[in-house]
C-alpha cells in the first residue's frame, strides 16, 4: 500500500504523493525524476522527491551484491560515483563499504517487458554490458574506469548503459526537450535523435530503428522512475 502523505526531514511542509507530468530534479538525490513523486503543494515551493527517496528504507539489498547490506545516508560523498550509472552521488544514497548507489538506481527494474507492433521485447538489467552500448559504442563508461549497469535485450541487439541514458536525459532536460505526450508519458524522440547524431546508429537498417527507439524509451522511463507499464501498448 502506497503512503500518500509524508513528513520528511528535508522539507518543512507535508509532502503528498502526486504525478509530475514533466521531468523534475529530485531534491533528495539530486537526480532527474518523472511521474510518481512526493511533492509540496505550497505554490512557493518547487520541491520534489522520488517516491523511493521519500520513503527510503534504512537498510536495502540488491541481487547484484550477494549477502551485502546497503545503508541509507542523507549526504553524498564528494568524488564518489554510483556503481550503477557512474554519476556523482550528490545527495541521498545507499552505501556499502566503498560501493555507492543512487536510491533510484538501486530500485531499477531487473526486467522491462514491452510489445512493439506485435513483437515482444524483453530487456534485462546486467551488472555490465556484454556488448557495446548503442549510445557510447563501448562496453565501459567513463573511459573504462567503470563498467556500469546496462539493459540488454534478450535478442542481444539492444544494449544501453544506464549511465548513458541518464546523461542523455540530463542533457535534453537542460535544453527543454522533454514534452508531455497525450498518453501521459514523455516524448523522448529527441533522446533517440541525439543518439543517432552521435553516429551510434550508423550501419543499422532503417526498419530496425523504430524498435531501437522503443527499447530506448522503455529504459528512459525506468531510469526516470516512471511507471513503465502505464504506457506500454
Amino acid at each position: 500500500m502506497k503512503i500518500t502523505e509524508i513528513n520528511h526531514f528535508s522539507h518543512h511542509h507535508k509532502l503528498k504523493l502526486s504525478y509530475s507530468g514533466t521531468p523534475y530534479q529530485c531534491d533528495g538525490c539530486k537526480e532527474l525524476g518523472f511521474g510518481s513523486c512526493y511533492q509540496c503543494n505550497n505554490e512557493k515551493c518547487d520541491f520534489h522527491l522520488h517516491e523511493n527517496c521519500g520513503v527510503a528504507k534504512p537498510i536495502a539489498t540488491h541481487s547484484f551484491f550477494k549477502n551485502i547490506n546497503f545503508k541509507y545516508e542523507k549526504k553524498g560523498k564528494q568524488g564518489k560515483t554510483c556503481k550503477a550509472c557512474g554519476k556523482d552521488v550528490q545527495g541521498f544514497m545507499y552505501k556499502s563499504k566503498e560501493t555507492y548507489l543512487h536510491p533510484s538506481c538501486l530500485e531499477l527494474p531487473s526486467t522491462l517487458n514491452g510489445n512493439f507492433n506485435g513483437r515482444s521485447l524483453r530487456l534485462n538489467l546486467k551488472v555490465k554490458a556484454p556488448t557495446k552500448c548503442l549510445i557510447c559504442q563501448n562496453k565501459e563508461i567513463s573511459k573504462g574506469k567503470l563498467k556500469g549497469w546496462a539493459y540488454i535485450s534478450s535478442c542481444g541487439k539492444h544494449c544501453y548503459h544506464v549511465g548513458c541514458v541518464n546523461n542523455l536525459n540530463f542533457e535534453n532536460w537542460k535544453m527543454g526537450y522533454f514534452n508531455q505526450s497525450q498518453s501521459g508519458g514523455v516524448t523522448n524522440g529527441l533522446v533517440f535523435i541525439n543518439e543517432e547524431n552521435r553516429g551510434s546508429s550508423s550501419g543499422r537498417k532503417e526498419n530496425e530503428r523504430p524498435l531501437m527507439r522503443y527499447a530506448l524509451n522503455l529504459i528512459v522511463q525506468a531510469v526516470l522512475g516512471a511507471v513503465v507499464s502505464s504506457w506500454i501498448s
